[in-house]
């Protein structure tokens, strides 16, 4: 049957007119799925009995199963999802208040391979489908028991975004029914097509691009993707990138001891991101003595002391703080691979 999931409302009313008696039907349907996030016909509770009865003999309204859901003591909720074919993927939920950003997957592994990230250690998968993106959403949300009243969505969890433009491209229509591309953000390790890609539709999320060094050669040395689509090429796509007011280019920098904190670091930062309205998100190694044998985080007093440069640099600096930590649901920590027990 046809999982009407990850479908944009025209696409849904299409599929389901032919099974209506009165076109308003196949919109009540669209809206049901799309505004009110319903999980089957049943939910539907203004239309005719018979309708739903028979609507739910031809399609589903299937979100991908959650295997597991692990809470962290700061609050956040890493899932593991089952998608239909066997395949499990991770997602992240991070409430705050009545706001929660919710970590999105866009691969089943990643085949970029940076060196400091878990995901890329273990391997390639394949491209999820917009509803198996879309459903990570729907699942989290139902999932969170506090009231929700705004929801910021990443696209940092398992994959490169950007080398599944396609479905990507749909999950994003869809999720825009509800979440302003204003408060979506797709991240990259600097895939130029897709870049472009991004760059060209009407409506367009928030950017961030994993710099994570100042200069070709050691950008390289941990992001293979760099001898592809060097660094100085990823800066020019980034500066012709059309911006809405107000908005500014993300740059992630996942700082690793001894590597890319050095003294004389900031001052290269600060000349590579000339000119871009940006800001810049320090994230402290998340070490994996396992997958990431050799690489630790720096000490806290270094990572201040960074950041203090940067800024003193007259850049906007955060530091992420990572949360799930202990549910090895930070940034760079997703395996798609249920915990032994």
């Amino acid at each position: 049957m046809t999982n009407l999931i990850g479908r944009p409302a025209e696409e849904i009313e299409s599929l389901v007119a032919p099974h209506t008696d009165r076109p308003f039907r196949s919109r009540q349907v669209a809206h049901w799925i799309l505004q009110r996030h319903a999980t089957s016909f049943d939910d539907m509770t203004d239309l005719p009995a018979d309708l739903r009865r028979r609507l739910g003999e031809i399609f589903v309204i299937d979100d991908p199963e959650v295997v597991e859901r692990q809470d962290s003591a700061d609050g956040s909720q890493k899932f593991l999802f089952r998608l239909t074919d066997g395949v499990t993927v991770e997602g992240v939920a991070m409430p705050e208040g009545r706001k929660v950003t919710l970590c999105l997957s866009t691969q089943s592994g990643c085949a970029v391979g940076c060196r400091f990230c878990v995901t890329g250690a273990l391997g390639a998968g394949r491209n999820l489908v917009p509803g198996e993106i879309v459903g990570q959403y729907r699942a989290m949300l139902r999932a969170i028991s506090q009231e929700v009243e705004r929801v910021n969505i990443v696209f940092m969890g398992m994959g490169e975004p950007l080398l599944n433009t396609r479905h990507l491209g749909t999950a994003l229509d869809v999720l825009y029914e509800r979440v302003s591309p204003k408060r979506i953000t797709v991240s990259t390790a600097g895939i130029l097509p897709g870049i472009r890609w991004l760059a060209e539709r009407s409506r367009r999320p928030k950017l961030a691009i994993s710099l994570n060094a100042p200069d070709h050669e050691r950008r390289a040395e941990i992001m293979p993707i760099t001898d592809r689509y060097p660094l100085d090429a990823l800066m020019d796509e980034v500066r012709r990138f059309p911006l809405e007011r107000g908005r500014r280019v993300t740059f992630e920098y996942v700082l690793i001891r001894g590597f890319n904190d050095l003294e004389g670091d900031p001052p290269l930062i600060a000349k590579l991101l000339h000119g871009i309205p940006s800001k810049i998100n320090v994230i402290p190694l998340n070490e994996d003595p396992k997958h990431l044998p050799g690489w630790h985080r720096p000490a806290d007093d270094t990572i201040d002391r960074f950041a203090t440069k940067l800024s003193s640099r007259g850049l906007t600096v955060t530091v992420r703080w990572s949360r799930g930590l202990d549910v090895a649901g930070a940034c760079g920590q997703l395996k798609g691979q249920q915990q032994a027990s």
